[in-house]
């Protein structure tokens, strides 16, 4: 490898880095978008009350890990919006 491929590579990683964050803060924005309304925070509410407030696994549950997981998993979901309003706050 020449140091001109180095180059031309290092140029097209920095470029692939800089569109991979312009599409981070276009994501992030468009989830602030949808969840700044009065509606879309009563949904968000509500999935924050649902999926990780009260997403408790049952301890007699007939199989308690996988139960777990499955909340951990809903869970998950929601924490990725609120990740994503986080994210849009700091644009």
């Amino acid at each position: 490898m020449s140091w001109e491929e180095l180059n031309n590579s290092k140029v097209d990683t920095e470029k692939n880095a800089k569109e991979a964050q312009e599409a981070q803060a276009t994501i992030a924005k468009n989830y602030h978008h949808t969840f700044s309304t009065e509606q879309g925070k009563f949904v968000l509410n509500h999935l924050v009350t649902t999926f990780i407030m009260s997403n408790d696994t049952a301890l007699n549950a007939p199989n308690i890990n996988y139960e777990a997981a499955y909340k951990n998993g809903e869970s998950g979901v929601v924490k990725q919006i609120l990740n994503q309003l986080k994210r849009a706050a700091l644009i």
